[in-house]
């Protein structure tokens, strides 16, 4: 009779730990880190966003963008993204292409490293069954394949792009996987991170 009880409080402790890995996972998007970077002498300044398409009719399950805002000791400005795309493990390799819209005029980017991985994982499917003597047994009942593709862009963002994003009323990121064209449309709230990223003084 203890069984069941000893499941629900497994059950539940797991499903908070799973809100706590979220929650954690959350903490440090949209947050502005700066530290100093001894090697090449310059102040380092780091902002994180994550978004989650829910538009079927793309492949893309999930984008990550990093952008970092260096500052040498000439007091010169750069600044590099990095994108992270989680595809479908059906989709088509995508085109080395990443392009910037800003008010509804496009901006390509110069792409300085794309990297790819496949990521497959294999999981358990579980079902509890009654015994004889009225205990509760786990058994597989079968598995479970999760493919993903991971696409990752590295790529400067000239100045005279950043002014145009410090002015603009809308910022959309376009990318190419054969027939799909992906979209990804930070909130409001990623924008107005970026745009204080880029107020820095």
């Amino acid at each position: 009779m203890k069984a069941p009880f000893k499941r629900n409080v497994a059950f539940q402790i797991s499903g908070l730990t799973m809100i706590f890995a979220l929650f954690c996972s959350c903490s440090t998007a949209n947050r502005i880190f700066s530290e100093h970077d001894i090697v090449y002498s310059t102040a380092r300044f780091e902002l994180k966003y994550h978004f989650r398409d829910r538009d079927r009719r793309t492949p893309l399950y999930f984008f990550t963008q990093t952008i970092v805002r260096e500052v040498n000791k000439e007091n010169v400005v750069s600044y590099t993204a990095y994108d992270v795309l989680t595809l479908s493990g059906s989709s088509f390799r995508m085109d080395e292409k990443v392009i910037l819209v800003i008010d509804d005029k496009a901006y390509p980017m110069i792409v300085d490293r794309m990297e790819l991985e496949n990521v497959r994982s294999i999981s358990g499917n579980t079902t509890d069954i009654l015994t004889a003597d009225s205990a509760t047994v786990s058994v597989v009942t079968g598995y479970s394949e999760n493919n993903r593709k991971i696409t990752r862009f590295s790529y400067n963002i000239p100045g005279t792009v950043i002014s145009k994003i410090k002015e603009s009323d809308q910022i959309f990121l376009r990318y190419y996987s054969g027939p799909s064209m992906i979209t990804v449309r930070p909130k409001k709230k990623s924008i107005n991170k970026i745009k204080e990223l880029i107020a820095l003084t």
